[in-house]
């Protein structure tokens, strides 16, 4: 070593006596320096030591043993004769300088080193973690000195910490989601002061969206008017402390029961939780919160541990709350501890429970946190409302036209709250585009635009504090001059001419209004937009995904970013062409996507004109009780459901069979009946909750329309066949004539049914095979 003694030399010495647990740190630092330079003393070091541990290992045992005993353990003071030998070779190969730079940079990144250190706790209390986080923001820039790879692994520890633990989440987030946005998120964050409870997965996705596009729209302009809407979290563990805090500790084990079981259970479980109380820390916090937003309308969102994950999107199976927020502060934070105890309810509801016991994700302990967001939109009248708002898709699972491909996207959106864009409504119809083929409509004609055009709006009354659905046509005569960019969402109808309204000539009150998005969708910025958007978010993610967004006129919001529930991508089977008319039971030539079902051995249809003549809703509802039930005892994936008009969709209950996730998971193919005297019309419900649960459970989705030519469905063939309901309702033959459960065998001997669909040619034929 060079004479004198360097300053490097003094810190070593001292930090040798004083703190040897950093002096160790230090050591291992400087092997790590010295071998990315390349210095060859230090790899020979190192190949001496193992040297020493396999010399000394053979001397005790026999060496075939080698791989299956532990390595010795050198005594003290040759580990100390190690770490001398390796400053050595650093004085000896590198500047004093140098090395005195860098030992003094290693020391000065230890000053930020308890950041991470309390945060390998994984059970560190959120009072303490806004405490530490806040401490470590105060240390001044100019002295705050990190390696990349500490700031990388402190990123994954609070990750891990707040957002989530699936590791292909944290391989994306730890290169977006920054310290400091930590502590934003954390003052935002309310659950009680010593839990330690995640954000859940809606929150994590929206976070991780939102960091993904910051740096984007920073550099981009066609993205300087994205936005995400003011936020704030409750943790996951809040709920853990409600259900303590309320001895209601036995629903954690309602989730074992049989699924009619829960079902029946469930309303008076949901009265229970909404009955229940609050301890007062937590209450003490929504007050705060509530001040702090004032008299703005908030959506109380789900956010549970499980929800909008890479494995599984949970799409629909829990609930979002509109508050209105214009009462009294008593009542306000009243509506708010409601809406957030029915939320918590909702994890013991069947549909979840049924969705987890198909992924095998039953035994989990499932926790729920909230996402609270201030409603986007603005007041026009008596109602709260955005212009518009929607949900957008990477991929297009059920294309419209053969000139679509799949990762041309898909975007579904509606005037004013988007509930009507993400849920199946029976009476009504979303407007639909392709970001990546922006020029391709689904309706072309006069007659179709006005036909499948939005009628109805879902807004929030501020008057009566009320969700509700009200009708497009008297709303915009008489409030139009008031909804922002109202342009671009309304056309004209003059002359059977749809054309969007132009500046001071247009008068709402005295036009005839349509919702055509005409003018959005014609001027490239929104569809380029949302496909830049789409895009940027996919690549980062590295899988397709589900975007959740309104305008208020001016910005765009995002609402909500997740993986996108992916269907396995099927190759377009030819249709065959031998088949005799009389082995055909099915075919179609409008919205088909490509898919093949084989081997079905039960038909169920719900008779359209049965259906439409029962005199009582209760008749109604019992048919679909009777759907899930032949769910859970038909073969699984054997059967189809076929039925008029919209499976699913919530409203007039004339207009389809109301049904769940949990009434039809197990059917292989769902039909949808639209007979012209009866009034039904299949809605494509491409990107709402029911959509996605089709797609994840590979259910495949067939409209037909049997008055149109080129459509066949052989319904009039099942009255004549025997009805095998009363194989399962032995006792009660009331709903004979409006289901009928036949089997292939009956219609034709040693057969069972199959249904090939090609996309690309718009033909779909279901046989006997």
């Amino acid at each position: 070593m060079k004479s004198g003694k360097p300053e490097w030399a003094v810190i070593i010495d001292m930090l040798e006596k004083l703190d040897i647990v950093l002096f160790n740190r230090i050591v291992r630092r400087m092997i790590y320096y010295l071998y990315t330079l390349n210095i060859p003393e230090i790899t020979d070091l190192l190949e001496d030591l193992e040297e020493t541990i396999i010399k000394d290992k053979s001397d005790h045992v026999d060496s075939k043993l080698y791989s299956n005993m532990p390595n010795p353990k050198i005594n003290r003071s040759s580990l100390k004769e190690f770490s001398n030998k390796v400053f050595q070779i650093a004085g000896d190969t590198i500047p004093d300088d140098e090395i005195t730079e860098q030992v003094k940079t290693w020391v000065s990144q230890e000053r930020s080193r308890f950041l991470s250190i309390e945060f390998e706790n994984q059970n560190i209390a959120l009072v303490d973690s806004k405490d530490v986080l806040a401490r470590f923001l105060k240390i001044p820039k100019a002295e705050l000195e990190m390696s990349p790879d500490d700031f990388i692994n402190l990123r994954v520890l609070l990750i891990r910490r707040f957002l989530s633990s699936n590791l292909n989440y944290i391989n994306i987030a730890k290169h977006h989601i920054l310290v400091k946005d930590f502590f934003r998120i954390v003052q935002r964050t309310i659950g009680p002061a010593k839990g330690s409870g995640k954000l859940g997965g809606k929150s994590g996705g929206l976070i991780l969206g939102h960091e993904i596009l910051k740096n984007e729209i920073k550099n981009d302009p066609d993205l300087k008017d994205v936005d995400v809407p003011k936020s704030w979290y409750i943790t996951s563990d809040t709920i853990i402390n409600f259900i303590h805090y309320n001895a209601l500790e036995e629903t954690t084990s309602l989730k074992y029961l049989e699924t009619a079981e829960i079902r029946a259970g469930y309303p008076y479980l949901q009265q229970l939780f909404k009955n229940s109380f609050f301890p007062q820390e937590i209450i003490i916090q929504l007050k705060n919160l509530l001040h702090e937003i004032g008299e703005k309308p908030i959506i109380v969102r789900s956010s549970s541990l499980l929800e909008d994950s890479f494995d599984a999107a949970f799409s629909g199976k829990y609930k979002s709350l509109f508050l209105a927020n214009t009462g009294s502060d008593e009542k306000n934070l009243s509506s708010l501890l409601d809406a957030i105890s029915e939320i918590y309810a909702s994890i013991f509801g069947p549909d979840p429970i049924e969705y987890r016991k198909e992924r095998g994700l039953i035994d989990f302990q499932e926790e729920m946190g909230i996402l609270l967001q201030e409603v986007v939109g603005n007041r026009v009248g008596d109602y709260f409302f955005p212009t518009y708002s929607g949900v957008a898709f990477s991929n297009n699972e059920f294309r419209w036209s053969p000139r679509i491909n799949r990762e041309d996207g898909v975007i579904r959106m509606v005037a004013g709250l988007g509930t009507r864009a993400v849920d199946r409504v029976a009476d009504d119809y979303p407007f639909l585009a392709s970001p990546g083929k922006p020029g391709l409509q689904i309706n072309i004609s006069y007659e179709d635009k006005i036909k499948y055009s939005q009628k109805k709006a879902d807004v929030l009354n501020l008057k009566t504090n009320e969700f509700e659905t009200v009708e497009l046509e008297p709303l915009i005569k008489k409030h139009g001059d008031k909804i922002k960019k109202i342009e671009y969402i309304v056309s004209v109808d003059k002359d059977r001419n749809l054309t969007p309204p132009i500046g001071v000539m247009f008068d709402p009150s005295e036009s005839d209004i349509v919702v055509t998005f005409q003018k959005l969708t014609d001027t490239p910025h929104f569809l380029k937009k949302m496909d830049k958007i789409l895009k940027i978010l996919s690549k980062a993610f590295k899988s397709p995904v589900d975007v959740e967004f309104a305008c208020d006129g001016e910005k765009l919001f995002i609402l909500q970013c997740r993986p996108q529930v992916r269907s396995n991508a099927e190759i377009a089977e030819a249709i065959p062409e031998n088949i005799d008319d009389e082995d055909v039971i099915i075919r179609a030539d409008r919205y088909i996507t490509s898919g093949a079902i084989k081997d079905i051995k039960y038909i169920v249809c719900v008779i359209p004109e049965e259906y439409n003549s029962l005199p009582t809703e209760e008749d109604m509802k019992k048919t679909a009780h009777i759907v899930s039930v032949l769910n859970k005892k038909l073969p699984a994936k054997k059967f189809i459901l076929a039925g008029p008009g919209r499976w699913g969709s919530r409203g007039d209950i004339k207009l389809g069979v109301q049904v769940t996730y949990s009434d039809i998971f197990n059917t292989s193919m769902l039909i949808e009946l639209a007979y012209e005297k009866d009034g039904y019309t299949p809605e494509l419900s491409f990107g709402t909750h029911f959509f996605q649960d089709l797609v994840e459970s590979n259910i495949k989705y067939l409209p037909l329309y049997p008055d149109n030519e080129g459509t066949e469905f052989k319904c009039d063939e099942f009255k004549k066949l025997p009805n095998h309901l009363k194989d399962f309702f032995p006792d009660d033959r009331s709903m004979d004539k409006v289901i009928r459960v036949v089997s292939s065998e009956d219609m034709k001997k040693d057969s069972t049914i199959t249904i090939i669909m090609n996309g690309d040619t718009n033909k779909a034929l279901g046989f006997f095979e």
